[in-house]
């Protein structure tokens, strides 16, 4: 039962990723499909059309290892000598900087964000 609601949790997932594409695709909007799909899913989810339960297990566990899909495409480029030289030095070096101060203004705000949870269920 444990596996198949992962593999439920998945394909309403990647059904709504599919049906945001597919509304990009058909009406002018100036958004990536998956963007589309998870606003979709967002109104769903606002709405009670879609519970709650039915994505928890996967999103959460997409949640803790997200940095990790990162890691590839960061580590490729980098090591890509020719990328470097298209960039020069000084855009690489503002592209560095903006990575980290996304990356760590992301990750300050998730920590206040759970310290204030843990603080509103004590």
């Amino acid at each position: 039962m444990m596996k198949r609601s992962w593999i439920l949790q998945l394909l309403l997932l990647i059904g709504f990723l599919l049906i945001g594409n597919l509304v990009v695709t058909f009406l002018p909007i100036p958004l990536p499909g998956s963007i589309v799909g998870m606003l979709l899913l967002f109104l769903f989810l606002l709405t009670g059309i879609i519970k709650l339960e039915w994505v928890e297990k996967l999103a959460s566990f997409q949640l803790k290892h997200l940095q990790l899909l990162f890691i590839p495409p960061i580590v490729s480029l980098l090591i890509s000598f020719h990328f470097l030289e298209i960039l020069r030095w000084n855009i690489f070096l503002i592209l560095l900087i903006s990575s980290l101060s996304c990356l760590l203004g992301t990750a300050y705000t998730v920590e206040w964000y759970e310290m204030r949870k843990k603080r509103e269920c004590k």
